[in-house]
């Protein structure tokens, strides 16, 4: 995430890159992603607001950053039997992120990104569009092995399948239970079965 967010000029400091990490994820423990400031992400790092926005353009691209280098988060999937199970467990490590402490920055970074179109491209770019492009090419190769019906649209398919995870972080928080949490995956990926499967 950060090559995409850094801007050109002085190689950064590592001590200093993990220092503002660090920080960012300490504030969003106490504070939501609309009341974290530049400014309070400098004090708790003891660097420059300066020294920010040398590397990262606003705020919400330091958030993502800062969400990718927690424990974890860049752990890859195991391999997958099936294009079934690929999306199954991309289905089900979504549903995790989302039911996790990061899940409401989750959703408070798509709220502010509405506001700001460099907000939406870096949260759209970071992790919106690397799951959806899992899923779209799982989709695609199963229905071309017979896996998955071939006459659903591979975009509208993916749509269906993610939207109501984002839709429950947005408005239901709540229910995104451990039998939502169980049950999801499996029954969302029916709609992907072929007319003769039984």
């Amino acid at each position: 995430m950060e090559n995409a967010a850094a801007k050109k000029g002085r190689p950064r400091s590592e001590k200093s890159r993990k220092a503002i990490l660090n920080a960012t994820n300490k504030l969003l423990l106490q504070t939501s992603v609309q009341e974290l400031s530049i400014e309070s992400i400098a004090k708790k790092a003891k660097v420059g607001k300066t020294t920010i926005y040398r590397w990262w353009p606003n705020k919400t691209a330091v958030v993502m950053d800062a969400l990718a280098s927690q424990p974890g988060m860049q752990t890859p999937l195991p391999t997958a039997s099936s294009h079934h199970d690929a999306i199954t467990m991309q289905l089900d490590k979504l549903i995790r992120l989302v039911d996790s402490n990061n899940g409401q920055t989750i959703a408070q970074l798509f709220s502010e990104a509405q506001a700001s179109e460099i907000s939406l491209n870096i949260f759209k770019d970071n992790l919106l569009e690397p799951l959806m492009d899992a899923i779209r090419y799982s989709i695609e190769e199963g229905q071309k092995n017979g896996e998955f019906r071939d006459d659903i649209e591979i975009s509208l398919a993916a749509d269906m399948l993610c939207g109501p995870i984002f839709f429950r972080l947005m408005a239901h928080a709540k229910d995104l239970d451990r039998d939502f949490h169980k049950t999801y995956p499996d029954e969302a990926i029916k709609i992907l079965a072929p007319a003769n499967a039984n």
